[in-house]
């Protein structure tokens, strides 16, 4: 039985009266729309059930959705759960105040769907690991189990599932045609493209923009054979600013920035730079660079991130980071 079968099956089988839905703190459209459509899929198999969406934190990028969508859900809990579902993400750092929770129940009862690279933690942590790199969102996993239940989607879900694919894809910059073939059923059930992609845009505040404008002003940049590489920091909206950069021209950027106690690592590559050098930024670099500096790291292709519980100095990290990106090129040039 394929992995997505063991998760549907296990969704359908058990014997639940309290489920907990958990995405990532600071959560994004993906995410939400990720839960509220495994809300809707357990409660149409087992009802009456009580089903908590676990949030912790809510995106700027999210706040219409939420108040589109206008469905409940907690902000804290310490209850025990017959089973929990993790969605849109399996690094234990990005589940924020609710990994103690997701720590105190037995594996068995925890089951994970996502999109991103795998993680030792999704392994260790989980009874079920349903997880697709291939996908461009978590959304769009989600709402293939509805349509192989059988189950029809409200058109408020069908509209925050839409809005969370094209928040991930980039307005389908990645596009697949999987996810093609999903959108087009999503049309032939009535979905609102245009209410969707409204639901995801928003003026970018002052704050982002001073971001984005001083991370430029910092750049540092080293061609390596074909590829302008960029690093940069900044304090808050790393991934916004990478994305930056990355439309000024360089073909890969990293960002570092700092929290108390924390020392994070944002990477935005273009597809072609990893289509050409093979390099996984969520396998190859940031899973390297955690084992080294002992934290989380993980992502997609083009664009991952890394969590360190500690201060780790910018020339420290930069040094790490461009020998084992320099190597990775070098190396996979000589094969191809």
């Amino acid at each position: 039985m394929s992995i997505k079968g063991k998760f549907l099956k296990r969704m359908k089988k058990g014997n639940y009266d309290n489920i907990a839905i958990v995405g990532h703190s600071s959560i994004d459209p993906d995410s939400i729309a990720s839960a509220f459509g495994m809300e809707f899929i357990v409660k149409k198999l087992h009802s009456p059930i009580n089903v908590d969406v676990l949030v912790d934190g809510i995106s700027k990028h999210t706040s219409k959705v939420m108040e589109y969508f206008d469905k409940e859900y907690k902000v804290e809990s310490k209850k025990k759960y017959d089973l929990i579902i993790i969605v849109d993400v399996n690094v234990p750092s990005q589940l924020g105040k609710f990994l103690e929770l997701i720590q105190s129940h037995d594996k068995e009862n925890i089951i994970l769907i996502d999109h991103h690279s795998h993680t030792d933690f999704a392994e260790s942590n989980t009874s079920i690991a349903y997880i697709d790199e291939s996908r461009t969102s978590t959304a769009e996993m989600v709402l293939e189990l509805i349509l192989e239940l059988s189950l029809k989607p409200p058109d408020n879900l069908l509209n925050i599932l839409l809005s969370g694919i094209l928040y991930d894809s980039r307005r389908f910059y990645s596009l697949n045609q999987k996810t093609l073939d999903l959108v087009n059923k999503m049309f032939q059930l009535g979905v609102d493209y245009d209410f969707a992609v409204s639901l995801i845009q928003k003026r970018l505040e002052d704050s982002e923009r001073i971001a984005r404008i001083k991370c430029v002003s910092r750049i540092q940049y080293e061609k390596i054979q074909d590829w302008i590489l960029v690093w940069s920091r900044v304090g808050s909206h790393e991934g916004s600013s990478a994305r930056a950069i990355l439309e000024v021209g360089a073909d890969v950027a990293l960002i570092y920035s700092t929290r108390a106690k924390e020392t994070r690592l944002n990477v935005r590559a273009t597809h072609a730079f990893h289509r050409k050098t093979n390099i996984h930024f969520g396998k190859d670099i940031m899973k390297e660079l955690s084992v080294e500096f002992k934290g989380d790291g993980g992502g997609h292709s083009t664009a991952a991130a890394l969590n360190i519980p500690a201060i780790v100095s910018e020339e420290k990290l930069k040094k790490s980071t461009l020998e084992l990106l320099k190597n990775l090129i070098q190396k996979n040039r000589s094969e191809t």
